[in-house]
C-alpha cells in the first residue's frame, strides 16, 4: 500500500531527504500509526499542528488502511498551549517549562523573564518525559529524538544556536510577550521573589550595596537577596536589543 505524504514547508528543517514537489511517496507494508509514519521522516509529533488523510482530519493514533494523501502541517505560532485542539484536546492550565541540558542557558533567561522553568543537567530522557507529564511542563530541547516519546505532548525543538536567539524563538513561538514579568523569580531556584525591607537583609549585603541601594527582593526558599543593580540594567538592555519589550 502506498501513501503520498505532503509536509508543510516549515517542517523541512527535520526532513532527512529533500524531494521536489513537496510530496513524498511512502510504501506502507506494516500496520503503523500516523505518529510512527511521520516520525520515520525525522519529524517529532510535538512539531505537528494538524493532520488530514484524504481531506479528513485525523489524530496521531490513526492507522491508514488504504492508499491516500496524508497532509501534515506544522504548529502555527503563536502556539496557545491553553487552548484545546484536535491533536491536543487536553490543554494546559498554565505555561510552565522544562529545559533540558542542551538549553539550560535558555531556561535561566526565561526565569529572568518571569517564567516558571525547571532545569537540570543530570536528567535522563525518561525522567524528562515523566516530569513533563506529571508536572504538565512544556519541554524545551535541541534533542529531536527526545521529542518522539509518546507521553510528551507539549514541546518545542529549539532551532537557534545561541541563548538570546533561543529566547526570542521561544517567546515568539508561544506568544509570551504579554506574560513577561522581568526580574520576578529567583534565578537559583525558580521561586517568585517577594519584596523585603533593607533592614531585614542588611546583614547579607556588601558595603557598597548597603550604601547605594534601598529596594530589595528575596527568595522565600533559598533566601537569596536581589536588587536592581548594574546587572539588572545590562540584562534589560540586552533583552531590549533583541526585540523583546519589557514594560515592567
Amino acid at each position: 500500500m502506498k501513501l503520498f505524504i505532503q509536509f508543510d514547508k516549515p517542517l523541512d528543517y527535520f526532513l532527512t531527504e529533500a524531494k521536489n514537489g513537496r510530496q513524498f511517496e511512502y510504501t506502507l507494508n506494516r500496520k503503523a500509526s500516523v505518529k510512527d509514519i511521520i516520525e520515520s521522516f525525522g519529524i517529532p509529533h510535538t512539531e505537528v499542528g494538524h493532520i488530514s488523510f484524504n481531506g479528513m482530519e485525523i489524530d496521531f493514533s490513526f492507522i491508514p488502511s488504504s492508499s491516500g494523501l496524508l497532509n501534515v502541517q506544522c504548529i502555527e505560532p503563536p502556539f496557545n498551549v491553553m487552548s484545546p485542539t484536535f491533536l491536543r484536546p487536553f490543554s494546559l492550565k498554565r505555561t510552565r517549562f522544562l529545559a533540558d541540558v542542551n538549553v539550560i542557558k535558555l531556561g535561566r533567561l526565561l526565569i529572568i523573564m518571569g517564567f516558571d522553568v525547571s532545569y537540570s543537567s543530570s536528567l535522563s530522557d525518561h525522567e524528562i518525559a515523566d516530569i513533563s507529564e506529571t508536572e504538565t511542563r512544556i519541554i524545551l530541547t535541541r534533542d529531536t529524538e527526545l521529542l518522539k516519546r509518546k507521553k510528551i505532548i507539549f514541546a518545542k525543538r529549539i532551532k537557534a544556536n545561541y541563548p538570546y536567539e533561543q529566547l526570542v524563538e521561544t517567546i515568539h513561538f508561544f506568544g509570551l510577550e504579554k506574560q513577561i514579568s522581568f526580574f520576578s523569580r529567583c534565578t537559583k531556584c525558580n521561586n517568585k521573589l517577594v519584596g523585603v525591607s533593607k533592614e531585614k537583609v542588611i546583614h547579607l549585603l556588601e558595603p557598597k550595596t548597603k550604601k547605594f541601594f534601598d529596594i530589595f527582593f528575596q527568595c522565600p526558599q533559598c533566601n537569596n537577596v536581589f536588587w536592581k543593580g548594574s546587572h539588572f540594567d545590562n540584562i534589560k538592555k540586552k533583552i531590549s536589543s533583541i526585540g523583546i519589550s519589557i514594560k515592567h
